[in-house]
């Protein structure tokens, strides 16, 4: 997966997300060695470069998805009618038992070339089904396969009962890995560590997991579906920037400000929420509070691969929590103030681009287009009937769909163009969702 000497991206209206840059209108765009060189009008052509016309195009960071267990994606659709947790745990958490160390790898190979395919560029796989060493292994190969950068979230939550008996030998495993695996910003592959649900484990397990984690230098990410956790995690100094939580809906304003303040960002996965019958007004009270969101698919058995559908869903979610703190404070019809609407389109497509980049660990180098940043980007056709007036970013969040989705570039490497999938099959991914199928669900 060597990237080509230079590529160079002509005319496109370029979202840097880089607020010392802005948007550049006909911009160009020059990526060498894997990373962004330069971005401006009329920029020269040099030697070597491979030049891209993109003119009517929207450029924008990769999209992040900070937390999908893409272990799922072959159960797509079976999850579609589920009613809250109970029927998740029956119907789709209950099969994990089921799926062999090969179907983890066809499952996570599957998984990541349709998120490619429709603009994910990077992904935190939160990986709660390593059921033995080889379920990681293999989960690892395909992530390796498929030309998009992961952050593999090994999971520690493993059958109920046996949890503090296996233990040992997960976090054996991790050791190796962490030994093994390439940490450089670089890598398209790295490993953070999916703690074990508190509720399940524990403090005393999770202190031991977080410990562990922080002494081999691991991005950790956990599920915060119970009332007072961040309270309990705070009395113990485990709260830091390198422990992302996941929903955060029962999360009190006093917990807020603990996250803000040990630098944590939450990662909302707002169709997932409102499918299990959630609340999510905490990402209005989470952003205000100074903390840093992002989103991820969640569950791929019940929710579409695409960033761009969360975007919009969160973005009128949370317009509604705004407007209906409104009605109930007699200000109806609603009139705009200092301070309301509060939520903006540009906020939301951060919350996919820039805040997600810092959530898996890469802040400094990733969700920008600009000089020195890793060069993950994607490039939108605006569409038959011409682009929306206005702010470019409210065009990505409100009309963008992964129809739009043109041209992938990870790491300075092509990965799609024109439509069209390159060095990795959509028939493959196909076929690799089909053999899971297969051996689950034949008689």
């Amino acid at each position: 997966m060597t990237a080509p000497t230079a590529l160079l991206l002509r005319g496109a209206t370029v979202l840097t997300m880089d607020p010392a840059l802005g948007d550049v209108a006909e911009g160009d765009v020059r990526v060498e060695a894997g990373r962004g060189v330069a971005v401006g009008r009329g920029l020269p052509l040099e030697s070597g470069d491979t030049v891209i016309g993109v003119r009517g195009m929207l450029a924008l960071p990769g999209l992040i998805d900070t937390h999908t267990h893409m272990w799922q994606g072959p159960l797509k659709g079976l999850g579609a009618a589920m009613w809250g947790m109970a029927d998740y745990h029956a119907h789709i958490f209950s099969l994990r038992g089921r799926l062999c160390a090969e179907d983890m790898h066809d499952a996570a190979f599957a998984t990541g070339v349709e998120m490619l395919d429709n603009g994910i560029t990077t992904v935190l796989d939160f990986c709660h089904n390593v059921m033995s060493p080889q379920h990681a292994e293999r989960s690892i190969d395909a992530h390796r396969k498929t030309g998009q950068r992961v952050l593999f979230c090994y999971g520690m939550l493993g059958d109920i009962p046996t949890l503090a008996t296996d233990h040992s030998w997960r976090m054996a495993q991790v050791r190796h890995l962490a030994r093994a695996m390439d940490a450089s910003p670089q890598a398209l592959v790295r490993l953070g560590m999916g703690l074990a649900s508190l509720e399940y484990a524990g403090l005393n397990l999770f202190e031991e997991e977080v410990r562990a984690a922080r002494g081999l230098g691991l991005p950790m990410s956990f599920h915060q579906n119970v009332a007072g956790q961040i309270h309990a995690l705070e009395g113990v100094g485990l709260l830091g920037p390198d422990l992302l939580p996941v929903h955060c809906n029962p999360a009190l304003d006093a917990e807020l400000a603990l996250l803000a303040a040990h630098g944590c960002g939450i990662s909302f996965t707002p169709e997932s929420e409102v499918g299990d019958g959630r609340s999510v007004r905490v990402m209005g009270r989470a952003h205000r509070a100074g903390v840093t969101p992002s989103l991820g698919v969640d569950v791929p058995s019940r929710v579409a691969l695409d960033l761009f559908s969360q975007m919009r869903l969160t973005f009128w979610l949370m317009r509604n929590e705004e407007a209906e703190a409104e009605r109930l404070a007699g200000r109806w019809p609603l009139t705009r103030y200092p301070g309301v609407p509060f939520i903006q389109p540009r906020q939301v497509l951060a919350y996919a681009t820039v805040n997600a980049a810092r959530a898996v660990g890469l802040g400094d180098e990733l969700g920008r287009i600009a000089p020195g940043c890793i060069a993950d980007l994607i490039l939108l056709r605006c569409g038959t009937y011409s682009p929306s007036l206005g702010d470019p970013a409210a065009h990505v969040v409100l009309q963008s769909t992964t129809a739009d989705v043109d041209t992938v570039i990870v790491g300075g490497k092509l990965r799609k163009q024109a439509g069209r999938l390159l060095d990795v099959d959509r028939r493959e991914a196909t076929a690799a969702t089909q053999r899971v199928r297969a051996r689950l669900f034949s008689a």
